[in-house]
Order: C-alpha cells, then sequence, then structure tokens
C-alpha cells in the first residue's frame, strides 16, 4: 500500500516552475512519483528544472507558457491531455511583482495591468482550461499560490497586493464552482520566503533607504523561510492526506 503523501500515478501541472516556490514544488512533487509538467515564461530556468528532474530519475516537462494567453495556457492543457490523457493537480505558482515602493501617482497603469494578468487572469485561464481533465481524473486538486500580502496585510507593491487579494478571492469563489465536481480548492498564502523576488524588493528598499544590498541579504537569511520548506506544504496539501482539507493553508 502507498504512503498518503506518496503522488504515484499523479500528473501534476505547476505554472511558474522555473523558480523559487514553484521549483522547489516541481521537485518534491518529482521525488515522491507524480509526473510534472512544468509552465513557466522562464524557458531557460523551466528547461534546466526539467532536466535536473529527469537526470534524478523523476519525469517531468517544460511547456513555455505565458500565463496571461488563454491561447497558451490552452495548448499547455492540450500538450498533458496528448502526453499524458490525464491531469490530477494544479499549482498556480506563476507570479510577478513590480513598482515596489512607488506610489499611486508614480505606479505605471500597464504594469499594474501587467501584475494582475499574470497573477490573477493566470490561475483563472487555468482554471478554465484545466476543470474538465481535473474533474475526470476524480482525485483533483487545484492550488492557487496567493500571500499573506493583499489578505492578511499590504505590500510594497500596489499591484502585488491588489493581485494577491484577487488570487485569494479568486480561489474562494472557485471552490463554490468545483468542489461539487469533485475538485478540491485550496489556497496558500506564502509569508516572507527567500526568493530573488522577495529579495529584489528588500533591496530595492535598502537602496531608497541607503542601506548596504548587504544588509537585506542577511536579514532574509536570519527571519525569511526557503521554498523547499513551502513546497512541502504544497505536495501535503496535493497529496490523498490532505482530503479533508478546505480554504486556506497560512505558512511561514
Amino acid at each position: 500500500m502507498s504512503h498518503p503523501l506518496d503522488l504515484t500515478g499523479n500528473v501534476v501541472l505547476i505554472t511558474g516552475g522555473a523558480q523559487g516556490i514553484g521549483q522547489a514544488t516541481a521537485q518534491l512533487c518529482a521525488e515522491r512519483g507524480a509526473a510534472v509538467v512544468i509552465a513557466d515564461y522562464n524557458q531557460t530556468g523551466g528547461e534546466q528544472t526539467a532536466a535536473d528532474i529527469r537526470a534524478s530519475g523523476g519525469q517531468a516537462d517544460f511547456v513555455q507558457t505565458d500565463v496571461r494567453r488563454p491561447e497558451q495556457v490552452e495548448a499547455l492543457v492540450n500538450f498533458i491531455r496528448q502526453k499524458h490523457g490525464k491531469l490530477n493537480k494544479v499549482v498556480c505558482a506563476a507570479g510577478i511583482l513590480l513598482g515596489p515602493w512607488l506610489t499611486p501617482e508614480e505606479f505605471p497603469v500597464e504594469d499594474f495591468e501587467k501584475v494582475l494578468d499574470v497573477n490573477v487572469v493566470g490561475p483563472f485561464l487555468c482554471a478554465k482550461y484545466a476543470t474538465p481533465l481535473l474533474e475526470a481524473a476524480g482525485n483533483g486538486v487545484f492550488v492557487v499560490i496567493a500571500s499573506g500580502a493583499g489578505v492578511f496585510g499590504g505590500s510594497s507593491s500596489l499591484a502585488y497586493g491588489s493581485s494577491k487579494g484577487g488570487a485569494n478571492g479568486l480561489g474562494l469563489t472557485l471552490e463554490q464552482h468545483l468542489g461539487p465536481r469533485g475538485i478540491r480548492v485550496n489556497v496558500i498564502y506564502p509569508g516572507n520566503i527567500i526568493t530573488d523576488m522577495k529579495l529584489s524588493v528588500d533591496i530595492e528598499a535598502a537602496r531608497k533607504e541607503g542601506r548596504p544590498e548587504q544588509e537585506a541579504h542577511d536579514y532574509a537569511q536570519a527571519h525569511y523561510g526557503l521554498p523547499p520548506g513551502v513546497a512541502k506544504v504544497i505536495a501535503f496539501v496535493i497529496s490523498e492526506e490532505a482530503d479533508y482539507l478546505r480554504g486556506g493553508v497560512r505558512t511561514r
């Protein structure tokens, strides 16, 4: 009998899987037996992550995808349908942050819209095209990565905080639609995690305040969590062990 955290036999789609939390999640899910499909705009990082997983004996494909584009997300799901014939879990980890510390007057409208497109429209498009396969799988799980920003507090970026509040609302609303169809929906709220995105924001803050950049690195190392820690939470959430889990999960 397989361990309840084992993902063998599951096909897992992870957007934003080329770096950060998405990358760590792809690696851990593959270690636990899943066939992983990594979708990301970052072709170099995505291909390397998939290659590293395969070199370690796991199953992984990379499909370059701009999650803002309906035709690209539809093509991504069609790839999964054609290669695997099924899709069991979706983890929407693709996300961007633009305009840290900018005032409303300074914030470019096009940057605000881009952040919302990636962080909110992206997960919506994944739900739109992946739902039929998730429903057919019988054990479908759809995970939206939100944030403490925009849910429990503010953000350095007006667009990011707004988008993560929107991602949370999307997840809560999807639960009403997908739950009756046998698809569990959960939202993850990571705290401060050492990623390139988070460090870039902290470095920008240090520069604005005239502090050495190294201070930002040192503070992060001392106080922030790491992507593999969040990946363990996500891998649990999509496992059969979390079958009774509902709503959101907050991490450090």
